[in-house]
Parts: structure tokens; C-alpha cells; sequence
């Protein structure tokens, strides 16, 4: 009977344990990096895009595709913006473009937060 009570201390305390992980907030809730009242297009995004991809020999009409020149085309394009920025693999590094860590970031809230027209 003692070693029994024993055992379920121990199965208890090791509950007790494992139920008790620190959790990484970011991984619970997300990042917190997004400003509250959103990412704005036409401030924000447009001006990023129309400086780093919708530029002469990539992502305007007639030539590199998807075309990025307006924000149907944009928007239709969110996910894959985003793909593609956060992986680095847009702007290419032959481009000479070159977005920095907050730019990928401003694009990511827009996109997540619905990519809006605002």
C-alpha cells in the first residue's frame, strides 16, 4: 500500500511538471510587431512595392509576371508576396533591390490582416 501511494506522488509530481513549460508567447499568440490600427496600403505597402518589384524589368505589365502595378493585382498576389518575402527570395539579390527586416514585417500584418485597401 506505501509503495502504491509512492507511485502516485511521483505520477503526480510528474504531472505537476510537465503540465507547468514556460510557453514562448510569440509561439501562443503570434507577433505582436503589427501596429494596432493595421498596415496601411497606400503608405506603407504601395510605396514597397512600386519601389522594389513593380520596377522596369520585373513585375509590371509585359514583363516579369505576376504584374504589380495596382492594387487588384497586389492583393491578388498577397500570399505569394508574402512567400516570397519572407523566405528572401523577392526582390532577387540580382536584382539590386533589397527590402529590410520591417518592410518584410510591414508586409506580413498587411497580409495577414487581410491585405485591405486602406
Amino acid at each position: 500500500m506505501r509503495s502504491m501511494r509512492f507511485q502516485l506522488l511521483w505520477v503526480i509530481i510528474g504531472l505537476v511538471t510537465i503540465s507547468c513549460s514556460w510557453d514562448n508567447a510569440e509561439e501562443l499568440y503570434g507577433k505582436e510587431d503589427c501596429p494596432p490600427d493595421g498596415v496601411s496600403y497606400s503608405q506603407t505597402i504601395e510605396p514597397i512595392i512600386k519601389s522594389n518589384c513593380a520596377v522596369s524589368g520585373c513585375h509590371i505589365n509585359g514583363q516579369q509576371g505576376p504584374t504589380l502595378e495596382t492594387y487588384g493585382q497586389i492583393s491578388a498576389n498577397a500570399e505569394r508576396i508574402l512567400a516570397r518575402t519572407s523566405n528572401g527570395t523577392m526582390p532577387p539579390a540580382i536584382s539590386g533591390n533589397s527590402l529590410t527586416q520591417t518592410q518584410i514585417d510591414e508586409i506580413a500584418c498587411w497580409v495577414n490582416d487581410g491585405a485591405m485597401d486602406n
